[in-house]
């Protein structure tokens, strides 16, 4: 990271404005697709974004290294990443100071927006929409599954705002499958035609999820052969239905006594999950690993006999793809984009009654699968790596 005195000389013509830290914070799909498309644009474009680190500038340009590129970056705020559920969301304080930046931004000059947080849309003065290509991780109303009680009350009103806003702009890329596309553009009543939105599934780096070694990752990491592993990746929420799968785990244990399940992401529920694991008498059998670096999580995906889903809503799983294209078989909820990567029967199972008897026996089920199925959905989704991203991403950037 330095300043250095050209950087205003040096500005690209596409800007990407987003709510992270373009690093590690905040965890999920929206910090995942950013980190993505700052590798495979390799540089070419500016970012704006939040800074996690007290010694990085605030509210100027300078350079950083991201994703082994020199990205000119420009912070609106500092957020405190220790302060897991603030009283105010960040996302709302943000959208104040991002508005406060505008100007200092100078946008008059950028020929291309991209945005995929709805409140930096709606912080943009409309005569810039135009230009924006908003990229959408999921097409549910935010508020109506927020962890702040009060927010759903304003999710009405926050459909109306958004949909005015979203329907100037040049075109919505969904990630989300085609049912949920037309549910979205349905609940905008008219203000967004059906024309204007392209499904954009989320991208993984193939260079890291892919097909490995079982019996060689097992013994690097001294895990049993016979030990029967349940996976599940993702943040520490209730939204990602952990109580589902605890209690599905539950059963399963008791005609898999051989069994360990794996929980591999952080959150703000992870005290309540320590407690519910004692409760359901799970401990020992329920290990959370906390955040892991990816390569690391490509490898517990690999040695996985099983990959687990409970989730209530998701957009374009990022979790499900790298589990996919790893060749793990996959026991998850009926959530948008589950049934165009799990095929029932074939390589998992989508259950769309969250029971969690029924869960326990569709793992049973999935355990039988043939290896040959796994491995046949991992080379299909190869067409959603990382590496194809530049090329998809330009094609409707310059539409």
């Amino acid at each position: 990271m330095n300043i250095d005195e050209n950087i205003y000389n040096s500005m690209k013509n596409i800007i990407f404005i987003e709510l992270c830290n373009f690093v590690d914070y905040p965890l999920g799909g929206h910090l995942t697709f950013a980190k993505h498309l700052a590798y495979a644009m390799q540089g070419d474009l500016d970012l704006v974004g939040i800074s996690t680190v007290v010694s990085e500038p605030l509210r100027q340009w300078y350079y950083k290294d991201i994703e082994g590129f020199r990205y000119r970056l420009y912070n609106v705020s500092w957020i405190d990443r220790n302060i897991t559920k603030p009283l105010v969301p960040a996302r709302i304080t943000s959208f104040f100071h991002f508005r406060k930046c505008i100007k200092e931004l100078q946008l008059e000059k950028y020929e291309h927006f991209v945005v995929q947080t709805p409140e930096i849309l709606l912080a943009l003065p409309k005569k810039y929409l135009p230009k924006v290509l908003l990229v959408m991780p999921g097409v549910s109303n935010p508020l109506s599954i927020s962890r702040y009680p009060y927010a759903k009350k304003f999710a009405a009103f926050y459909d109306k705002i958004f949909f005015k806003w979203a329907s100037h702009v040049k075109i919505l890329l969904a990630a989300a499958d085609k049912k949920a596309i037309s549910e979205f553009v349905e609940r905008s009543k008219g203000v967004i035609v059906l024309e204007k939105v392209v499904q954009f599934p989320t991208r993984y780096d193939g260079n890291i999820f892919k097909l490995k070694d079982k019996c060689f990752l097992r013994n690097k990491y001294q895990i049993a052969s016979n030990e029967c592993m349940i996976v599940t990746t993702g943040r520490l929420n209730w939204f990602k239905g952990w109580k589902l799968m605890l209690d599905a785990f539950s059963i399963f244990e008791k005609k898999h006594p051989n069994s360990c399940f794996y929980f591999i992401g952080n959150g703000e529920d992870k005290e309540r999950i320590i407690s519910y694991i004692e409760e359901k008498k799970l401990s020992g059998k329920v290990k959370l690993l906390g955040y892991l670096s990816l390569d690391v999580i490509a490898d517990y995906l690999n040695m996985a006999d099983l990959f687990v889903m409970g989730s209530f809503k998701e957009g374009w799983s990022t979790s499900l793809v790298e589990a996919v294209s790893c060749g793990a078989k996959c026991v998850v909820t009926a959530f948008s984009s589950a049934e165009e990567m799990v095929e029932n029967g074939h390589n998992g199972f989508v259950l769309k009654d969250r029971n969690e008897s029924l869960f326990a026996e569709s793992m049973s089920k999935a355990l039988l699968l043939p290896l040959e199925n796994v491995q046949e959905a991992s080379l299909k989704i190869r067409r959603l790596a990382v590496q194809n991203l530049k090329e998809d991403f330009l094609k409707y950037l310059n539409k």
